[in-house]
Formats: C-alpha cells, structure tokens, sequence
C-alpha cells in the first residue's frame, strides 16, 4: 500500500493510516509477533511515516480508561489473594439448593457475579475444582443416575461456568476488555463519556438475560437435567466452605475496600456533586481502591494486603494492547480515513438499521470465536462508527454491538480463556461444545441486537 498511490477522496496521510491498520489487523489476527509488540507499531511507524508526532501517537497510551482497568486488575488480585471469592461462591451455591438445575444455575449465577469485577479466566479456575468435586459426588451418591444423566449434568455445569464467566464479564467497565476499548473509543473519538453506571444499566440488564438464556439452554434443552436434590452434593459444599476457617480479618478489609469502590462507581454522579470529590472519576476510584489495598497490612501474613511481587500476575500487555489500539483509532479518525471508510460504505444506508445491527453482531460473534475479542473491538470500532456517520444514525447504534458481540464467543475451547479452561477437563468433546455455543450463539446476536437497537440510544 505505501507503494500505491491513495485512492480518491482519501489523502496521503489517511493512506498511511490505513497502510499500518492493515498492517495491525494482520499481525493480531495471525499473531506474527505478540499482539502487546503489534501494538506498539504507532509509535514507530506514525512518526517515521510523518502521520504525527511521537508525542502525540503516546497520548492514547495513558487514556484514564486503562487505569480504570489497571486498578481494577488491582482490586482482583486483592480478592484473589484473600480468598474472599471463594468464600462468597461457596455461600451462594449452598444457599440456592441441591437439585441438578439449581446446582447448575447456582454456579452460573456465581461465576457471573464474580467475573463482574474478576477476570473471567479466574473465576473460571477458581469455580473449576469445585464444579469436578460436585460433579464426582453426584455420580457416586445418587442412586439410578444413568450415564447420559451424569454426562448431561457434568456438561452443563462446566460449560454454564465458562459461558457464565464469559456473560458476566459484560456487566460493568472493568468487567472484560471490549466494553474498557469501547469506553475510551467513545470518549476519544465522540466525546462521549462512558461512567460505570451507563454501562451497568446496559449491561446489567443483558447479561441477566443472557445468564438466564443460557441456563435455560444447557439444563433444560441442550444437555436436559432431571434428577432432583442430592443432599451429599450439599454437604461436600459445606465441608469445603468449613474447611475455610472463620471469615478472615484480611477478607474483612479487602471487602470494605471493595464495597466502596462499587458504591463509588455506582453513584459517582452523586458524589461529584460534592465540592472536594468533583474530580473523582471511574478511573480515579480504581487507582484509590489499588493504593489502599497496597497501604492496608495484611493481618495473616506479612506486609500488606497485596504484595508488589503480585504485580507479574497483571496483564500488562493488555494495557499496552489498548494504548494501541486507541492510538490507531485516533489517527484514523484525524487522517480523515475514518470518514473515507464510511462514505465508501454508503451503498449500505438503504439497509435498514436494525439488519444493519444485526449483519453486525453477527459478523463479530463468529470472527471473535477464532480471533482475540479485543483486537476484534480495537479493529472494527473505527469502521462501523464511521459508517454509522456516514449513513446518519448515531455511532453507539453500531459501535455497541461491536463491544457486546466480541463477548459472546461459545462454540470453541479457543474462543475464550474460559471455555478453552472447562475444555481440559476432558468432560466432553468439541463437537459436544459447539453445539450448545453455536445455539447459545444465536441467542447473542439477537440479545445484543435488540440492546443495540433498541436501549443503548437511550442511555448513551
């Protein structure tokens, strides 16, 4: 392309733009080179290719949205480290009965809540060796229990943990990656801000329904349960919440550290009405909720609550992979390329809005089950907001979908770290996966384009 002269309509610069994004798409999509080094290719190649300035290639680098994600990184680890998730799922499961569809829907509901505010990879290893003890318990203690009910039981929970994990993740800012990109596309490039209570009236909503499509999917059509309590599968629960010990004085602090970083995020709007916290944002109080976590000693072991050391465990090139991103959508955007794309997608206007939204999510489900959901975001957000300009409706019509469908990948072990985790189990096969993930699938493309359609207008 740097060879070729720019097509018309379309500047030199912008055709430079367009000759790194190509190059990106390429390298994330193959991974030639680790996708956190592609990422970096804005900083060499704008410069060189007289695009803009070093300086200003970095700025997207430092968006407050990846603080928001760095401190809530931070903030997981804390919960990790105490061992507070695990109490908290354990209590929940118990409480919500023995029987198969309710154990089930049990570790669903967990997993999701959970990964709200943990990464789904680990919720996913956490719930995992509780899921195989219960699945062994039911096997052994429950008598009549055919092979094809122990099969379906065992399928259904290690796949509703995975899908759950992954279906949570899309409730809140700091929930997945997507929904981070999207944030900080739409603030650098429209102005629009994103809070964590926007998101959360979104996502919240969709993810219920999605959780409780799935359940409804796994337990009742695809892998049917039938069988009712088993108070033996109740009671290896209990023992292992028991062997936890009494709720610990490090699991106390690190839940008040967390439940005021939720409050906060939940009502910042109020609370910016307040003189001395007007500047508090989203970001902000991740980074407050990560220093205390630092500050606050640990009553169990020595130090603090989280130990720098932890640090290795944070996705730095996830970080890195954002600034990226957002880096190449400022420059399109700048370049004029972005309106060049969208005015050369204009055959599409005559397509009406919801098919468009729907030809969307459902390009975006089925690409993300083979490619990185963020790189996916990172690299068609820029496109179908300018088509969403160019035929005149309002970018978040198409940009959400975009968000949403990259997180709704459930047919492929390599489609999601969740899946790929519930895979090794050898508790079924892939053939058996693809066919509750494709029909789950379906599910997500007309979930998300109704949200798309229909609510995300109204709140954004």
């Amino acid at each position: 392309m740097q060879f070729s002269p720019a097509p018309s309509g379309l500047n030199d610069v912008g055709w430079d733009v367009a000759a790194v994004a190509v190059l990106m798409a390429i390298w994330w999509a193959t991974e030639t080179v680790p996708v956190a080094i592609t990422a970096l290719l804005p900083l060499a190649l704008f410069p060189l290719l007289g695009v803009t300035s070093f300086d200003n290639a970095a700025i997207p680098y430092s968006n407050k949205n990846i603080y928001l994600f760095l401190g809530g990184f931070m903030l997981a680890l804390g919960i990790e480290s105490s061992g507070l998730h695990k109490r908290i799922a354990l209590k929940m499961i118990i409480s919500v009965g023995s029987s198969g569809r309710k154990l089930v829907g049990g570790f669903m509901l967990v997993a999701a809540l959970i990964s709200m505010w943990v990464m789904n990879t680990s919720t996913t290893l956490m719930l995992l060796p509780i899921g195989l003890a219960v699945c062994t318990v039911m096997s052994e203690t429950i008598p009549g229990l055919s092979e094809k009910d122990k099969s379906n039981f065992d399928t259904a929970l290690l796949l509703g943990i995975a899908y759950a994990a992954t279906i949570g993740g899309m409730s809140t800012l700091i929930g997945t990656a997507p929904n981070i990109v999207f944030s900080a596309f739409m603030q650098d490039t429209y102005g629009v801000e994103i809070s964590m209570f926007d998101w959360m009236m979104l996502g919240v909503p969709l993810a219920s329904i999605m959780l409780f499509g799935a359940w409804t999917l796994l337990t009742k059509y695809v892998f049917p349960i039938s069988f009712t309590a088993s108070t033996e599968a109740r009671d290896e629960l209990k023992t292992m919440l028991l062997n936890m010990g009494d709720f610990s004085k490090d699991e106390k602090r690190i839940s008040i550290i967390f439940g005021l970083a939720v409050f906060a995020w939940v009502f910042r709007t109020l609370l910016n009405k307040i003189d001395f916290l007007s500047g508090l944002t989203d970001a902000g109080i991740a980074i407050i909720a990560a220093i205390l976590i630092f500050m606050t000693p640990s009553a169990s072991k020595k130090g603090d609550l989280l130990k720098w050391e932890r640090s290795k465990d944070l996705p730095w090139g996830l970080l890195i992979l954002f600034g990226g991103g957002l880096s190449l959508a400022a420059q399109i955007s700048s370049s004029g390329l972005g309106v060049w794309i969208g005015n050369s997608l204009l055959v599409l206007s005559s397509v009406p809005p919801i098919l468009l939204i729907l030809a969307v999510a459902t390009l975006i489900i089925f690409l993300t089950e083979i490619t990185s959901n963020v790189t996916t975001t990172t690299t068609f957000l820029p496109v179908f907001g300018a088509l969403a300009i160019a035929i005149g409706i309002l970018p978040v019509s198409l940009t959400v979908p975009v968000c949403l469908a990259a997180s709704c990948a459930f047919m492929l072990p390599v489609a999601t770290p969740p899946n790929a985790i519930v895979y090794g189990s050898n508790k079924f096969t892939i053939a058996t996966m693809m066919r509750a993930g494709f029909a789950l699938n379906i599910i997500g493309i007309l979930v998300v384009t109704v949200f798309a359609y229909y609510f995300a207008p109204l709140i954004f």
